[in-house]
C-alpha cells in the first residue's frame, strides 16, 4: 500500500506523542534547562588546578548527554561549569586533586577522588565534600530499590548523619555545607572529615572510604567493626581538636580569608548515646559549684560540694585534653626516688545526686601545698575546679634519691665540680699574677672557655632534672634552687651579667639567650634561697659522704650562699646574721684541721676533686687543684662573719672572729683586720673559690693582683661569642 507524505507525518507525530507521554507517566520532565553550577570542593580545601567534572542524569541516575570537565580556580576549592543546558536537573560531580589536610595542617602528599549526586532544580550551587562522597552509593541503591531521587537522597542524608549522631543537621543538604560558612553544618563537617582523616594518609583514607561507602550503600549504616574503628579513632582525635580548629582558621587567613569554626568537641557523638553534642557545654553554659575553695589540715578531711551543672561531670578525664608536652621518659630518669612515695596526699572523690564528696589524707609534704580537684566533661574538657589548700606536715620524711635521681645527680656534681676547679684556677692566676704576669687572659683561654662551658653543661643537667622531678612529686625544687643559686652567684663575680633563664625551664645547651642584668639574676637567686631556707632541714651538712649527702643540702649551705649574695651587694648586716647563726649552730668545729681534708671537722659544702699540681715560670707560684676543693667552711664563715662586722664598724667582734680561725689554724696574719682576712684566706681557703669575690668587694683586686680595673670581670669566651649573636663581650677584652 501506498502511504502519502502527509500520512507519514501523522505517523511520525503520533510516535513523538507516544513518546512524550511515555517520560511524562514516569514522572520526569526532560525539558532542556539551564543551570549554572558552581560551589566548593572540601575535604580540607582542594587546591587550584583540580579536575573536576559534572555527568547529566536522569531521574533513574542514567546518564543524559555529554560530560563537562573544568578545574578548580583557586585554593578554597571553588569551580564553576559556567551555564550548562541540561535536559534534567540530576548530575554526578566528581573531584580530583590535593587537599588541604586539617589535621596535620599541610597539603596532602597524594590526591583524593570525592563525588556528590545533586539535583540543581533545589540549588545550582553545590558543595563536594566527604558527606556527599558517603551519600554517594546509598543513593544510587535506593534509587535501584524503586525510590525517587528525593526520597533517595534524603533517606541517605538522614541515614548518615544518624550514624555520627548529627541528625539534628540532617534538613539542610549535605551538598549545602561548607567549611567556610562557619555555622553547625559547617563544623560537622570538619568533624567528620577530621575524623576519617586521623592516622592515615591518602592512600589508607582512600582505601577507607571505599569501606564505608559500601558498607553504608548497602545497608544504611556502618559495620560492627567500622564503628568500633570510628570510637577508636575518636579517642584519638579528641587531643587534636584544638590543633584542627586552629589549622583550619590559619589555612583560611593565608588565602586571605577570617572565618569562624564552631568549637568542634560539641559534633561528636563522645558516650555513644546517638547524640552529639550532649555531652559538652554549649556556649553560655557553665558548671557551678557551692564552693571553689578548701583549707585542709596537715591530718586531713571529709569535704563534700554540692554541682550545679546541664551536662553529665566527672572527676577523672577519660580523653587528654591535649596532647602531651611533657618530657617524655627518659632511662636517665626511670627512678627517680628510692621508694614508691607520692608527696601529694591520698585523695578520693566521687560524685553521687549532684554532691561531690573529697575525702583528703594526711600531707606528706614539708610545704603547704595546693591541689586543684577538676571536674571534666565525657571528653576531658576541665568543666570546674575545687582547690585544696593543704597544711604543711613539718614531720615528713622525704624519700632519697633512687638509682635514676642518682645518676642525674652524679651527671650534675662531675660537671660542677670541673666548672669550679677550672674557675679556682683562674683564682689563682689572679692571686699569682704579680710574679707570673699572665693576666689579662683572653677570650680564647681554656680555663675561660672550659668554666664557662662547665658551668652551663651543669645548669642544662640540673634544669632538666629539676622539671623532670617537677612533673614527679616536685619535692626536691628547693634542693635544685640552692645549687642553682651556687654555681649563677659565681658566674655573676665572674663575668657580670650572664645569660639567665630563672631557673623554671631546662633548655637545650644550644638555645642561647642574651645577658641578663646581674642586679635581676641576684634578685632570683635571693627569693630562692630565702625560701629555701624556710623549707630545708636544721642539720649538720655532708657532702662528701655519697650523693645523697651531697644533694640533701641543709640551710647552713642556703644561708651562707645568700650571705655571699648580701655582702656582693655591701648588705652586711643581713649577711651577718645568717653567719652568725651558722656559727652559733654548733655543727662544725674550728680546729687545726685542714679544709683540704676529706675527713676535716669544718667542711660545710664540698667536692672531690681530682689532684693536681702545675708548675709555672715563677718559683713562688704552683698552680694547684687540691682532692677536696671546700667551697663553704666553718672557717669561711667566721671569716666572712668577720668581714661584715668589720663593714659594720664593730672592730673588736671582727677581730675577735678572725683570732678563733688564725688560733684554731695556727698561722699569723696582719694587726689589720681586712689585711689579716685577706692573708688568713690566702694561707686557709685559696682554693675554695672565694677569695676572687673577696678582693673585688672589698676594693683590693686591682692592686693585690696588678691588674686593670677591667679586669675584674672575665672575659667571655670566643667560642659563646661565635655561636651567639644575643652576646656582648666585656669591655676591655
Amino acid at each position: 500500500m501506498k502511504i502519502s507524505s502527509h500520512e507519514l507525518l501523522l505517523i511520525a507525530l503520533s510516535g513523538f506523542t507516544t513518546m512524550s507521554c511515555s517520560n511524562s507517566d514516569k514522572g520526569e520532565d526532560l525539558t532542556p534547562h539551564t543551570y549554572n553550577v558552581s560551589g566548593k570542593v572540601e575535604k580540607g580545601p582542594f587546591v587550584s588546578g583540580s579536575t573536576i567534572t559534572i555527568q547529566p542524569m536522569d531521574s533513574k541516575l542514567q546518564v543524559l548527554g555529554s560530560m563537562f570537565n573544568t578545574t578548580i580556580t583557586d585554593n578554597t576549592g571553588s569551580f564553576t561549569f559556567g551555564s550548562k543546558v541540561f535536559q534534567a536537573p540530576y548530575a554526578e560531580i566528581m573531584a580530583t586533586g590535593y587537599f588541604f589536610n586539617e589535621v596535620k595542617g599541610n597539603l596532602s602528599n597524594g590526591v583524593l577522588v570525592l563525588r556528590a549526586l545533586v539535583d540543581l532544580s533545589d540549588n545550582s550551587t553545590v558543595n563536594v565534600n566527604i558527606l556527599t562522597h558517603l551519600k554517594y552509593s546509598r543513593i544510587k541503591k535506593l534509587i535501584e530499590s524503586g525510590k525517587s531521587f528525593k526520597e533517595a537522597n534524603n533517606q541517605a542524608q538522614s541515614e548518615l548523619l544518624k550514624q555520627f549522631g548529627l541528625q539534628r543537621y540532617a534538613s539542610k543538604d549535605v551538598s549545602q555545607f561548607s567549611i567556610v560558612a562557619g555555622t553547625d553544618e559547617s563544623a560537622a563537617l570538619i568533624a567528620v572529615s577530621s575524623l576519617l582523616l586521623i592516622n592515615r594518609g591518602e592512600g589508607t583514607l582512600t582505601e577507607y572510604l571505599s569501606t564505608l561507602s559500601q558498607e553504608f550503600g548497602e545497608n544504611g549504616s556502618f559495620s560492627d567493626m567500622t564503628k568500633a574503628q570510628i570510637k577508636k579513632d575518636k579517642l584519638e582525635l579528641a587531643s587534636y581538636l584544638n590543633i584542627i580548629h586552629d589549622n583550619v582558621i590559619k589555612r583560611y587567613a593565608d588565602l586571605g580569608m577570617n572565618i569562624e569554626v564552631k568549637n568542634l568537641a560539641s559534633y561528636f557523638d563522645w558516650d555513644d548515646d546517638g547524640t552529639a553534642g550532649n555531652e559538652t557545654l554549649k556556649d553560655g553554659e557553665h558548671v557551678t559549684l557551692d564552693k571553689t575553695e578548701i583549707s585542709v589540715p596537715k591530718d586531713g578531711g571529709l569535704y563534700q560540694v554540692t554541682i550545679n551543672s546541664p551536662i553529665p561531670v566527672y572527676t577523672e578525664e577519660s580523653i587528654s585534653g591535649s596532647p602531651s608536652t611533657a618530657i617524655g621518659d627518659n632511662n636517665f630518669l626511670n627512678s627517680i626516688y628510692d621508694s614508691d612515695v607520692s608527696a601529694t596526699p591520698t585523695v578520693e572523690k566521687k560524685i553521687e545526686n549532684k554532691i561531690l564528696t573529697i575525702k583528703v589524707g594526711k600531707s606528706q609534704s614539708k610545704k603547704e601545698q595546693m591541689l586543684a580537684i577538676n571536674l571534666f566533661d565525657c571528653i576531658g574538657n576541665t568543666v570546674a575546679t575545687v582547690n585544696l589548700k593543704i597544711e604543711a606536715n613539718s614531720t615528713a620524711t622525704l624519700p632519697l634519691l633512687g638509682n635514676g635521681g642518682k645518676a642525674a645527680m652524679n651527671s650534675i656534681v662531675l660537671s660542677l665540680s670541673d666548672a669550679f676547679s677550672q674557675y679556682n684556677i683562674i683564682e689563682q692566676y689572679y692571686y699569682y699574677n704579680k710574679d707570673m704576669h699572665v693576666l689579662p687572659l683572653s677570650s680564647s683561654d681554656n680555663y675561660i672557655s672550659n668554666c664557662w662551658t662547665k658551668f652551663y653543661s651543669s645548669n642544662n643537667y640540673l634544669l632538666f632534672f629539676k622539671e623532670y622531678e617537677s612533673q614527679q612529686l616536685g619535692i626536691y625544687q628547693d634542693y635544685f634552687n640552692v645549687f642553682y643559686a651556687m654555681y649563677y652567684y659565681t658566674m655573676v663575680v665572674a663575668w657580670g651579667d650572664v645569660p639567665y633563664n630563672y631557673g623554671n625551664r631546662w633548655t637545650d645547651i644550644s638555645d642561647r639567650i642574651s645577658r641578663i642584668p646581674k642586679e635581676d639574676i641576684l634578685s632570683d637567686l635571693k627569693s630562692r634561697l630565702k625560701t629555701a631556707i624556710e623549707n630545708l632541714d636544721e642539720k649538720k651538712n655532708h657532702s662528701l659522704t655519697d650523693i645523697n649527702g651531697m644533694f640533701f643540702v641543709s640551710k647552713d649551705v642556703a644561708r651562707i650562699l645568700l650571705a655571699n649574695i648580701y655582702m656582693y651587694e655591701e648588705n652586711w648586716s643581713s649577711a651577718k646574721t645568717l653567719l652568725a647563726k651558722v656559727i652559733s649552730n654548733g655543727y662544725y668545729g674550728l680546729d687545726g684541721t685542714s679544709d683540704y681534708e676529706k675527713t676535716g671537722n669544718g667542711i660545710i659544702f664540698g667536692f672531690s676533686t681530682e689532684e693536681n699540681t702545675k708548675s709555672t715560670k715563677s718559683s713562688s707560684a704552683t698552680i694547684k687543684t687540691p682532692s677536696i676543693m671546700p667551697i663553704q667552711s666553718i672557717s669561711d664563715a667566721y671569716l666572712l662573719n668577720a668581714e661584715c662586722e668589720y663593714h659594720l664598724g664593730n672592730t673588736n667582734d671582727a677581730k675577735a672572729l678572725l683570732s678563733k680561725v688564725t688560733s684554731a689554724k695556727g698561722i699569723t696574719v696582719s694587726s689589720d683586720i681586712l689585711t689579716g682576712i685577706k692573708e688568713a684566706r690566702a694561707k686557709e681557703l685559696l682554693y675554695n673559690a672565694g677569695y676572687f669575690a673577696f678582693l673585688k668587694r672589698n676594693g683590693l683586686a686591682t692592686s693585690e693582683s696588678a691588674i686593670q680595673s677591667y679586669e675584674l670581670l672575665f672575659p667571655i669566651p670566643r667560642r659563646e661569642l661565635d655561636l651567639n649573636p644575643s652576646m656582648t663581650q666585656n669591655p676591655g677584652y
